[in-house]
């Protein structure tokens, strides 16, 4: 299911224009350190790395002041290496065998770990890779709060840390998430990812509600409160790629897709929310820029092809998220049958006056969301008796099944409706037709 509205041919993305945008650092205002190449963003951090002829570094300052100071360290550690990604204020910095994480709070602090490591939304918790295992630590110490089966992919990718909440795949394809406090399992989803040639799962990114995973054809976002159902995002022709991770926003998210000319990098609203460009797609088969969400997933930074930094304010692309069940359309009937011994050549008629009547009904809720499902079904109908000219009064009967004996020579004409948990009552019909009757023996 694709909602990208502005595109309309394969070709779109190449040609979209990108959401206004705003430099919030110049390449110019960095050049002492090097050249702007990514950009990781808090609420109140912004980090840069840049590379210069000595190597790669990452330098920040505060955000909501553009005349702070740039400095180099943090937490008594000098930044050296690839930048990561960056949470509330703590860093991750490739330097080669080992990451570094520092952060800035109760006076700063650091300390390394191993490069599959996963650092988490909230900037409390991160997650190690060992083995067939992922460690959950707190960001400042290195004490083992939790540990859990995970299966990866690459390096860390394949989990998913969100304030508390640690959500991993297994090798089974089974998607759990944990309370990293007290171990529990918060939900659980077995078969993640259809089974269609080579099985490939991806735990991309999470927040205390959702869970977005790549599969081979596309994107899926998982509700953890199941108001929503399994949605598909950023699937503009070749889907949602999995070379760089989906980011999640409050009623968005942010990633790279793949489509027959390159690659793309977008923002979709994503329950029926509006879809833009950001930055300029690759007609090649190489990387857009990346790009970094915020603490609150309302703005996007990324570094252009002039290696300037830019942000981009998503608040217009986000959809509203709700926290209730949506469910007004009633249930549909889907199955329907009267089972008698009917009377070869004579349609509608049958010999035996027993027989037995069968309806099922599907609930499909509305566009986007979960059905509330099927409260009951109901049967209904009215009766001819031989000799006379009109039908009685509908009668109705509960449940789902009906066992009836009915007249010699009676007509009878049965339809069945549902009713769903939300209270929406459907029509009642015969699966597809107003109402089947069945007539006892040859009238006459």
């Amino acid at each position: 299911m694709s909602h990208f509205t502005r595109w309309g041919s394969p070709r779109g993305p190449a040609q979209a224009d990108p959401e206004p945008s705003t430099v919030i650092v110049t390449a110019e205002e960095v050049s002492t350190f090097g050249t702007p190449t990514e950009v990781a963003l808090t609420d109140d951090y912004l980090f840069v790395e840049v590379r210069s002829a000595s190597g790669t570094q990452v330098i920040w300052r505060d955000r909501a002041d553009p005349a702070a100071v740039w400095s180099s360290e943090l937490g008594g550690s000098p930044l050296a290496g690839e930048l990561v990604a960056a949470e509330v204020d703590v860093v991750q910095i490739d330097q080669g065998d080992t990451d570094l994480i520092a952060w800035a709070r109760d006076g700063g602090g650091s300390r390394s770990t191993s490069t599959g490591t996963t650092l988490g939304a909230g900037g409390q918790y991160l997650a190690v890779r060992q083995g067939s295992s992922a460690v959950v630590q707190p960001v400042t110490t290195a004490t083992d709060t939790l540990t859990v089966p995970a299966s990866f992919e690459g390096d860390s990718r394949g989990v998913a840390v969100a304030g508390d909440d640690v959500v991993v795949l297994d090798d089974q394809f089974t998607l759990t998430r944990y309370d990293i406090v007290t171990g529990g399992v918060l939900e659980q989803r077995p078969d993640i990812c259809p089974a269609w040639r080579d099985r490939f799962a991806i735990v991309h990114d999470a927040d205390e509600r959702f869970t977005m995973v790549a599969c081979r054809e596309g994107g899926m976002l998982l509700d953890l409160e199941e108001i929503y159902l399994d949605y598909a995002v950023l699937e503009r022709a070749g889907g949602v790629s999995t070379r760089v991770p989906v980011q999640l926003g409050p009623g968005l998210v942010v990633g790279e897709f793949s489509y027959d000319y390159g690659y793309g990098t977008a923002a979709e609203g994503v329950f029926g929310g509006v879809s833009g460009a950001l930055a300029v797609p690759s007609e090649a088969n190489t990387n857009p820029p990346e790009f970094d969400l915020d603490d609150a997933g309302t703005t996007v930074a990324y570094v252009d092809t002039a290696d300037d930094v830019r942000a981009v304010d998503l608040t217009s692309i986000a959809s509203p998220v709700e926290t209730e069940p949506m469910d007004g359309r009633a249930p549909r009937v889907d199955g329907f049958s009267i089972g008698a011994e009917w009377i070869s050549g004579m349609p509608g008629h049958a010999s035996d006056p027993d027989y037995t009547v069968v309806a099922s009904a599907s609930d499909d809720g509305d566009v986007y969301f979960r059905p509330s499902g099927v409260a009951r079904v109901e049967l209904r109908y009215r009766q001819k008796r031989v000799h006379e000219d009109t039908f009685g009064d509908y009668v109705v009967l509960p449940g789902d099944t009906a066992d009836v004996t009915s007249p010699q020579g009676s007509t009878t004409c049965w339809s069945a409706r549902g009713v769903d948990n939300a209270g929406n009552v459907g029509a009642w019909t015969a699966y597809g037709e107003s109402e089947r009757c069945v007539t006892i023996g040859r009238k006459g």
